[in-house]
């Protein structure tokens, strides 16, 4: 995804599956609200897990909602690359946990 074309329905897209299957969800989210919900969950987990990364998670979810509530478009843009370099590591952190768990 380049920096052009990130959008927040891109990133829920892409990144829903591993947030769900870490936060041990039965289902990968299809809004925004649940996104963020189920990464912060993700983000407690692999915290607890001792997962690099977590605060990254956790960082993200927030730039996402903020992201979507701004006005700007530079502003928007800005904040959800941000999230999308935050959130580039879920499929090793996926993988990480899947090692760990089983």
């Amino acid at each position: 995804m380049t920096a052009s074309t990130v959008t927040i329905d891109g990133l829920i897209r892409e990144h829903a599956p591993a947030v769900a299957y870490i936060a041990e969800e039965p289902a990968p989210a299809a809004t925004l609200a649940e996104f963020t919900r189920q990464l912060a969950y993700a983000a407690d987990r692999c915290d607890k897990a001792g997962i690099a990364g977590a605060g990254d998670l956790a960082t993200a979810g927030p730039l996402l909602l903020e992201g979507a509530a701004e006005t700007d478009s530079a502003a928007k843009s800005a904040l959800l690359r941000r999230a999308a370099v935050l959130l580039r590591i879920l499929p090793e952190m996926a993988d990480e946990y899947r090692d760990m768990v089983g």
